[in-house]
């Protein structure tokens, strides 16, 4: 009889309605939390690209900064925080600063900037003679010099890379002979196949150039000055002595 009346005393278990609504609603808002947070992310990418030229650890911090508005933007939105709990605001914050990064990364590039400086690299030196089709030595300057054993060779060539993210807007290439006046000797851009030994068979990467320099008058030795500039004036400089053998 016991058991009996325990069994009869238990009530089955009814689930909660479900606020369809309700839900709806949520998620709506968190909908167009995502979409201002977005947005609010593109502003501190233009406040931090406009800060990176004054230091790029001010553009940093101050895009970060930027990210707690939030606490006051979504509101002119017409989005209702007070029921914000912190998941719901480290979801925004990191959609923020993901988003804001982003933004900030693409600002930073062409066509939008230019923050990076042109690049000179693969800088060699070769006794040389007009119309020559064989192996190049392709000397590499150590310590700013290069000595080149000329034999019976009239010329030196000069073969280096000059690259920059957003292309090149000039391209000079100096002479200073020793004890005479610097000028300046035209650059041809190359392509096809390299002409250094032990290289033969790779095609000359995009950028390279090459100088082909006659020593007459002869001299001790030459200096060389590279100066390759972009679009919004950075430069880069490689400069490098010849020493005829």
């Amino acid at each position: 009889m016991a058991r009996r009346k325990r069994k009869e005393e238990e009530t089955d278990w009814v689930a909660p309605d479900f606020d369809e609504v309700g839900y709806m609603r949520r998620e709506i808002q968190g909908a167009h939390a995502a979409v201002a947070t977005i947005l609010w992310a593109v502003v501190g990418a233009i406040v931090a690209f406009l800060l990176f030229s004054v230091l790029p650890a001010l553009a940093f911090f101050a895009g970060i900064a930027v990210g707690f508005g939030l606490y006051f933007i979504l509101p002119l939105f017409g989005i209702k925080t007070d029921a914000f709990k912190r998941k719901d605001w480290v979801g925004h914050g990191i959609t923020y600063f993901f988003s804001w990064l982003a933004f900030w990364i693409i600002l930073l590039n062409p066509p939008f900037g230019d923050f990076t400086d042109p690049t000179i690299q693969g800088i060699s030196v070769s006794p040389y003679t007009l119309g020559y089709t064989g192996d190049l030595p392709c000397l590499v300057p150590v310590g700013g010099q290069v000595a080149v054993p000329m034999g019976s060779n009239s010329s030196i060539y000069i073969l280096f890379r000059a690259t920059d993210n957003s292309g090149l807007a000039s391209l000079h290439v100096y002479v200073t002979p020793a004890a005479r006046t610097t000028f300046e000797v035209n650059w041809t851009l190359l392509s096809g196949k390299s002409q250094c030994a032990r290289h033969r068979p790779e095609d000359y990467p995009a950028g390279s150039y090459n100088v082909t320099f006659p020593l007459n008058p002869p001299a001790s030795s030459y200096a060389f000055e590279i100066v390759a500039t972009d679009g919004v004036g950075r430069q880069a400089t490689a400069s490098f002595v010849v020493l005829p053998q």
